[in-house]
């Protein structure tokens, strides 16, 4: 969002900076014209032409400098040492790897180093690289299991902000296909664990802090946490309705998306016959592989303060992160967005604070149900990875590993990543042209009308 508010603020200087010097051109312009005309002395056309060489010369002075001033007000708000962020679904960070190479990651707060991408690997300058592989086995929270994957053996430098780690071994694995074109790589709390650490929602960054002073802690409230193996657990109360309570530890999740997801060993101790329920299939609910979660409406859920009517998911994995674990479920960044938090793996604590962010996502379950995933770096378009079993979608034909095309008539490899955070605003009888995984193409449509549940 942080970002959003200094593109626009951007614009808004450069757009007000053009209209005064367009309306300078053009006077300008016109007596130019009328002396040209009229016959008038050459010294006064050579003056006027003088003039507007000199207009545009302080337009172009006057835009730069109204943008950097715009540009160094709305940085202000991000520390120096800080890892900017941005915010969409994950927390996306720009770093650079192998010193000069640029890479995109998610933060994790479930993984414990770096990962990266296979598409990302043998796209870019640092699959390029004569790097020493290996091979190694890795979970995950989808319904696969553990499989083989390739690691990188020989050490990579990561630089973040003022971090500046570096990596032993690195997984490759198959991220891409979870979140699209735009997650690189994730990187774990190894890296950024060794001090105090913030996670400011409100203005977008991440802070190692040198030290935890009274005046750090300002407004900020100690939660009953525990962390243990490099991980966050905090006690919650989650009131299903007014019959039943779930109250216990829940794994602290910067990696997961959504707001809060049950593991399947608690959802089998919950009753929610009479609920309306809608249930969801994955391809890849996880790096462990495909799943299917069913999401319901619930009373409340309470991290720090209590947030009314959430839709929550409960798994069905029988493997992985998400199945008999001990911990209730996960917290997503649906829920976590709505706190500044403050992690002290040292001092085993965590602080958080209610902040302004005032969005309800967490009220809301999917209108379009289904999703996919942006691939137009290896593909044509986008990648149905999931389907709520008798929805909208599942009943106009679409099945999963379809590609879309194009949405009403607009090719989709041409939506940015900012329109797509933004949200597409789809609503009504919507036409989606699709490539079958056989390689024929069909043109479905759907009317996105009411939330699923």
């Amino acid at each position: 969002m942080f970002f959003l508010c200094c593109s626009i603020e951007l614009f808004v200087v450069s757009l007000y900076i053009e209209a005064v010097c367009i309306d300078l051109i053009f006077s300008t312009l016109k007596l130019i014209l009328f002396l040209e005309l009229h016959k008038k002395c050459s010294f006064f056309v050579t003056l006027f032409r003088l003039k507007l060489d000199l207009i545009m010369k302080t337009r172009l002075t006057l835009l730069v400098a109204g943008l950097v001033a715009t540009a160094l007000g709305a940085m202000a708000k991000v520390p120096a040492r800080a890892i900017p962020f941005i915010l969409d679904s994950h927390l996306y960070i720009q770093a650079t790897v192998a010193d000069t190479i640029p890479v995109s990651l998610i933060y994790d707060t479930g993984a414990d180093r770096l990962y990266l991408d296979k598409d990302y690997m043998r796209l870019s300058p640092l699959g390029k690289l004569p790097l020493r592989k290996g091979k190694a086995q890795m979970g995950g929270a989808g319904n696969s299991g553990a499989k083989t994957i390739p690691i990188v053996i020989d050490p990579l430098r990561l630089k973040m902000g003022s971090v500046d780690y570096r990596e032993t071994i690195t997984p490759i694995i198959e991220l891409r296909e979870i979140l699209g074109r735009y997650a690189d790589g994730m990187i774990g709390n190894n890296a950024v664990l060794g001090k105090p650490l913030m996670v400011n929602y409100t203005s977008g960054y991440l802070l190692q802090l040198d030290s935890l002073a009274p005046s750090a802690l300002e407004g900020y409230t100690r939660l009953p946490a525990r962390l243990e193996n490099n991980r966050i657990y905090v006690e919650c109360e989650l009131d299903v309705d007014s019959l039943q309570r779930l109250k216990g530890d829940f794994l602290l999740d910067l990696g997961c998306g959504g707001t809060v997801v049950l593991t399947n060993e608690t959802r089998k101790k919950l009753d929610l016959s009479g609920k309306p329920q809608a249930e969801c299939y994955f391809s890849n609910l996880g790096v462990g592989g495909s799943g299917t979660t069913v999401d319901f409406r619930t009373a409340s859920f309470k991290f720090l303060d209590q947030l009314r009517n959430v839709v929550v998911s409960a798994s069905r994995s029988t493997q992985g992160a998400l199945s008999r674990r001990p911990y209730l479920g996960l917290i997503g960044n649906d829920i976590l967005c709505h706190y500044d938090l403050i992690i002290d793996a040292t001092g085993k604590a965590l602080y958080a604070r209610r902040n302004s962010v005032a969005d309800s996502s967490y009220q809301h379950s999917s209108r379009m149900q289904m999703g996919y995933v942006d691939r137009t770096d290896i593909a044509q378009g986008w990648i149905v990875s999931s389907l709520y079993a008798g929805g909208i979608a599942e009943k106009a034909g679409f099945e999963i590993g379809d590609t879309i095309i194009s949405i009403n008539g607009r090719p989709v490899n041409g939506i940015t990543w900012e329109e797509q955070r933004k949200g597409l605003g789809l609503k009504g009888s919507t036409t989606i042209e699709v490539k079958k995984k056989n390689g024929t193409r069909a043109t479905l449509v759907i009317n996105i009308d009411k939330e699923i549940i």
